[in-house]
């Protein structure tokens, strides 16, 4: 697959693929603007939290460029009022970890604002290539849980326009497919009311020659108890010190009904979606435009004034996850305690 977003060093600009016109149509949005990076980013242009968290990268760097600054205090307080700008959804843990890293690097870099404005290019670059690494050990992480001939339930997207390339789920998916010679199947959750799961997890694999099956949400049960898959493979928005993971709405939901089929429960996400610092209770979940449901491809499906509870993500507890698969390792039955180690060398 082609790259979700990248840096364009020769116009300083950067590239990201359109995803609401997917799967239909390909198209790249190009912008030398922070703020278009902000509002692909809340109108999901550009979605799935690594790659959120790449733009946002990206978007400081932009507004860097765009300053103009004569001094060093006005490039920070530009910065810091773009990074306001760019967290624009609060629940995706990596947009605030890209914009506090990028704020961090503009406060600590010695030199002129010109020397602060190419160490945040670079900056920014990295956090892509860190995504991309991470990525891959993901997916060899998960060798140890996923065997030849399993056949894997997703729900959402969290492959390859997730990430900035390859994917959290999708590189699960994809270096088992490598490994296994391709005897590796996906069931794909439509994922209501955006269907990323039709539009761009069936597109993403089918590109890549994966066996795929689309189903919608409500069939989750029935292929379950019919046995079709193996396990269940989720990517992850925020994941809490506390093994509980936010994700798309509809993950809660099929982890209680993997739990009572005995299917294995695994989130993959990146150490830079592990939140070591909220609790639970305060994690605030995006609610979205209730024309999201009430309209599909422009039309009203529904009385168009309808009382509409739209929640982008829901919570599911550790007791319902047998591992959390990260870059550093895999944490079966996920605890504070374990998570914690995942970051004693920090």
């Amino acid at each position: 697959m082609f790259r979700t977003i990248e840096w364009l060093d020769d116009t300083s600009a950067v590239r990201l693929v359109d995803q609401t016109k997917l799967p239909l149509t390909l198209e790249f949005i190009t912008t030398k603007s922070h703020e278009r990076i902000a509002e692909s980013i809340e109108i999901m242009e550009i979605r799935g939290a690594p790659a959120i968290g790449a733009a946002a990268g990206m978007g400081m760097a932009l507004a860097a460029i765009e300053s103009k600054a004569r001094t060093i205090g006005e490039l920070i307080e530009y910065l810091e009022k773009a990074a306001v700008t760019l967290n624009t959804r609060p629940t995706a843990v990596n947009l605030t970890w890209a914009t506090n890293r990028m704020l961090e690097i503009a406060k600590n870099t010695e030199g002129s604002v010109d020397d602060i404005t190419q160490k945040l290019i670079e900056e920014a670059k990295e956090i892509a290539e860190e995504d991309v690494r991470m990525s891959r050990k993901m997916g060899e992480n998960a060798l140890e849980l996923i065997k030849s001939g399993y056949t894997i339930q997703t729900i959402c997207n969290a492959g390859s326009l997730a990430t900035v390339h390859l994917g959290t789920v999708g590189a699960v998916v994809r270096v088992a497919h490598e490994k296994y010679d391709g005897n590796i199947k996906v069931y794909s959750a439509e994922t209501r009311p955006r269907q990323q799961g039709a539009r761009i997890t069936v597109f993403e694999f089918m590109e890549d020659g994966i066996d795929t099956t689309l189903i919608t949400d409500g069939m989750i049960g029935t292929v379950f108890r019919e046995g079709k898959v193996d396990c269940c493979v989720v990517g992850a928005d925020r994941i809490l010190r506390t093994g509980h993971v936010i994700n798309k709405i509809g993950t809660y939901t099929m982890a209680i009904t993997a739990k009572y089929h005995r299917i294995p429960f695994y989130s993959v996400a990146p150490t830079s979606t592990i939140d070591m610092i909220t609790n639970p209770e305060d994690v605030i979940i995006e609610e979205r435009n209730p024309d999201e449901i009430r309209i599909i491809n422009g039309t009203y499906v529904t009385v168009p004034d309808a009382k509409v509870y739209n929640p982008a993500f829901d919570m599911t507890p550790p007791e319902l996850l047998d591992a959390i698969i990260t870059d550093r390792g895999i944490v079966r039955n996920p605890t504070e305690e374990k998570m914690r180690k995942l970051f004693e060398n920090d």
